[in-house]
């Protein structure tokens, strides 16, 4: 998201930034940053961040990866319990 060009450590073309969503069956909205060859298919993970209303606030949790050239899956840190207000129950 930065700007930067990041090339895929297989077979060197530039790497596309993705985000995927999913719905996970406990209400939990699952977003997934990631960088994707076109070409290969390697993926090189970002952060992943999960959404759930709970009490009628929405908890915010948020997982960063760290890439490394030995594993594209290492996660590094974990921060959550960020509370919105929000309006819907």
């Amino acid at each position: 998201m930065s700007g930067e060009v990041r090339l895929c450590p297989r077979c060197g073309v530039a790497m596309e930034y993705r985000v995927e969503s999913e719905s996970l069956s406990d209400g939990t909205r699952r977003v997934v940053y990631y960088y994707r060859c076109p070409r290969c298919g390697y993926k090189i993970y970002d952060a992943v961040m999960l959404f759930r209303r709970v009490d009628g606030e929405l908890r915010v949790k948020v997982a960063e990866y760290k890439w490394s050239e030995r594993k594209s899956r290492r996660l590094v840190r974990a921060v959550g319990g960020r509370k919105r207000r929000g309006s819907r129950k």
